[in-house]
């Protein structure tokens, strides 16, 4: 199954397999050191998804319109924390009212694009094969370590995911393409 590449982009940016946490947040146990925002694991439900995909032209208009350019990941952000700035980074001057001209506001949008986002990065560590992990553990370098560390981080994250979530963004792959190509 495909996922949104848009999310793809993200966890590589995010560092999950070469970059990530530092300090006393690498320290943390991987099944405690990141915490969706309630949003993000809240019921993703048909009609949700269905008035985003109905929204999403005119919410990457507005993003092209404000000159949006994704927020690359802070020194030190797990890739949950660069989820969250990457969200929040869409809401500029513009964007509620031009949601708003859509039928939908930000308010409404902003905890559909979390749901959106995390189901998608659940899905693409579900579909991370085992042949890529074990080659992953074999390798002893130090970043090698810190990739698998910050896969693990990031998989206990995505567990909070609600299978429901995973399925219902599943059956809209097609229509989520847009995603692709947000704000350009």
């Amino acid at each position: 199954m495909r996922t949104v590449a848009l999310i793809a982009v993200f966890v590589v940016l995010a560092g999950v397999f070469c970059g990530g946490k530092t300090g006393s947040q690498a320290n943390k146990p991987a099944a405690t050191a990141a915490k969706w925002p309630t949003e993000a694991t809240r019921a993703l439900t048909e009609d949700a998804m269905a008035q985003f995909v109905k929204v999403l032209p005119a919410f990457s208009a507005a993003l092209k319109a404000a000159s949006w350019t994704p927020t690359p990941p802070k020194e030190g952000d797990g890739p949950v924390a660069s989820l969250t700035n990457f969200v929040e980074s869409m809401n500029l001057q513009g964007v509620d009212d031009s949601l708003k001209k859509a039928g939908s506001s930000w308010g409404v949008l902003r905890p559909t694009l979390y749901k959106v986002f995390a189901a998608s990065a659940a899905l693409s560590i579900d579909a991370a094969s085992p042949e890529m992990i074990a080659q992953m553990k074999k390798d002893t370098s130090a970043a090698a370590k810190k990739g698998v560390k910050d896969y693990e981080t990031f998989k206990a994250a995505c567990s909070q995911i609600p299978a429901e979530n995973k399925q219902t963004l599943a059956k809209h792959q097609q229509e989520l393409q847009a995603l692709q190509t947000l704000g350009r």
